[in-house]
């Protein structure tokens, strides 16, 4: 099945609903009602499940996410179940990790999504140039508005495009921060219902790019298959 966040909002019919974009997820739909996701896998040739958390707790991006980062470790010869074990162990007996470091984990986990290395390149010197001084070294726990705010406000209309890049890349990091338990609250770098209320909203340019000459389509176009 196509899994998109329309479609597992209004899913009601109970059983395990399998989504066809990311390997071994599950959407269990019981009969109540309730809904929870499911990552199936095979280690050390045993058929084993790992249970991701209850919709819409964890979102159909967060489940993808977790269900990336879960495939990372098998291929490595991992078991997802043991590190998740070890995880919690980590979590309740050491403080949260800093911004910085949650953030590189977080991009080398998320490169094997991207289709080329110069995108996990961007991440990286985007939250860098920028976020970094003013969070790199605080605790997760402790990023607040004030401070997305105080990254973002100098660069939102001078360098428009890298700061909403900016702004989303901070609101997924901290997202998995949530995710895994490393922050509570809600997410600080949110755009809707949040950071809208506080930073006027870019306007597209309304000066449209030259056009292509049709025999130079071809290979824009082959050029383009190996961009992300």
């Amino acid at each position: 099945m196509q899994l998109t966040n329309i479609v597992v909002k209004k899913l009601s019919q109970p059983g395990r609903h399998t989504d066809d974009q990311t390997k071994g997820l599950h959407l269990w739909v019981k009969v109540t009602g309730q809904k929870y996701w499911i990552f199936r896998y095979t280690h050390q040739s045993k058929r084993l499940a790992l249970s991701f958390g209850a919709y819409p707790d964890v979102g159909l991006r967060q489940a993808r996410e977790r269900a990336i980062e879960a495939r990372n470790l098998i291929n490595k010869g991992t078991d997802p179940t043991h590190e998740k074990k070890a995880a919690k162990e980590v979590v309740t007996s050491s403080p949260p990790p800093r911004f910085k470091e949650f953030a590189l984990a977080y991009i080398e986990t998320m490169r094997p999504k991207w289709r080329n290395q110069k995108h996990g390149d961007q991440w990286v010197a985007t939250v860098a140039n920028y976020a970094f001084p003013v969070i790199g070294a605080m605790p997760l726990d402790q990023i607040e508005t004030h401070h997305v705010l105080e990254i973002l406000t100098p660069i939102w209309h001078t360098k428009s495009e890298t700061a909403v890049r900016l702004r989303g890349r901070i609101e997924r990091i901290l997202s998995a921060a949530i995710t895994r338990k490393l922050r509570k609250g809600a997410n600080p770098a949110l755009w809707k219902g949040h950071l809208e209320n506080l930073l006027p909203t870019q306007r597209a340019s309304d000066k449209h790019h030259e056009a292509l000459p049709y025999p130079d389509i071809p290979a824009f176009m082959a050029k383009l298959r190996n961009t992300d």
